[in-house]
C-alpha cells in the first residue's frame, strides 16, 4: 500500500502584494508537485491572521478566529513547511512572527523547515533565514541546510505580479525542493515510529517538555507579559 502524498505548507510572509516572496513560492509548489507533493500557500498579505492571542496557544483549535483555525489544520496536516519572509528592520517580517506565534509545537514537531527570504542587500538579505531557523528549532521542527536569498533584480515584473527570473536562483529553488522533499520523507517515518515502541517515551517527554517551555519564558519562543 503506498503512502499518500506528503503535503507541504508554504508560507508568505510578506506584508504587501504582490511581492516577491510570493514569487518565489509560486516558482517553488510545482517543483515540489512535480516529485509528488501537493502543495498549499498562505500568502498572509491576501489571507492575514488577527493579533495572536496567548490564551490559545496550547491549543490554536480553540481560537475564536476561524482563519487562525483554519492556519491551524493546515498546519497539522502538513508533513513540511517553507516559510518565506522579506527583510524587515534586519529580520523577518512581524506578519509571519504573528502567524507562526498563533501556532503551537504540536503543528511542527518532527517536521522540516526550508528558508527564503529577500532584501535589497546581500550583506542582508539572509537574516530572515538566519533568525528563522532560531524559532524553527523552539518549535522541534528541523531546518533543512539549503536556504534561497534572493534579490530584487532577481525578478521581473509582469500583469501585476512578480516573477522569479534568476537562472541561478531557480537552479537552487530546485535543489531545495528534492532536498525538502527527501527531509520530509524521513521525518513522516520519524513521526509515524513515535506513536509505539522506545520512541513513545522520547514523545512523551518532549510533550512534558513543551508544558515547561509554556511556563519558562527563557525557554519558550512565547513569553507571557
Amino acid at each position: 500500500m503506498s503512502s499518500p502524498p506528503l503535503q507541504i505548507c508554504l508560507i508568505g510572509g510578506s506584508a504587501e502584494y504582490p511581492s516577491r516572496i510570493l514569487a518565489c513560492l509560486d516558482f517553488l509548489a510545482p517543483l515540489l508537485q512535480v516529485a509528488g507533493a501537493t502543495t498549499r500557500i498562505w500568502d498572509l498579505a491576501q489571507d492575514p491572521l488577527p493579533l495572536l492571542g496567548p490564551l490559545y496557544y496550547p491549543d490554536p483549535f480553540l481560537h475564536t478566529s476561524e482563519a487562525v483555525r483554519k492556519f491551524a489544520y493546515l498546519a497539522s496536516q502538513a508533513d513540511a513547511f517553507v516559510w518565506g519572509s522579506p527583510v524587515y528592520h534586519n529580520s523577518f517580517s512581524g506578519v509571519l512572527k504573528n502567524a507562526l506565534d498563533s501556532l503551537s509545537i504540536p503543528q511542527f514537531r518532527h517536521k522540516p523547515v526550508a528558508f527564503i527570504s529577500c532584501g535589497n542587500s546581500d550583506r542582508t538579505g539572509s537574516q530572515p533565514c538566519d533568525h528563522l531557523r532560531m524559532v524553527a528549532c523552539a518549535l522541534h521542527a528541523v531546518a533543512v541546510p539549503t536556504q534561497l536569498v534572493a534579490l530584487p533584480s532577481d525578478f521581473t515584473a509582469a500583469h501585476d505580479r512578480y516573477h522569479l527570473t534568476n537562472a541561478g536562483l531557480q537552479e537552487r529553488m530546485a535543489s531545495l525542493a528534492k532536498e525538502l522533499i527527501v527531509y520530509a520523507t524521513i521525518m513522516r517515518t520519524l513521526r509515524t515510529r513515535t506513536t509505539s515502541g522506545s520512541l513513545r517515551a522520547q514523545t512523551n517527554g518532549l510533550q512534558n517538555e513543551e508544558i515547561v517551555c509554556l511556563q519558562d519564558p527563557s525557554y519558550s519562543s512565547l513569553s507571557s507579559s
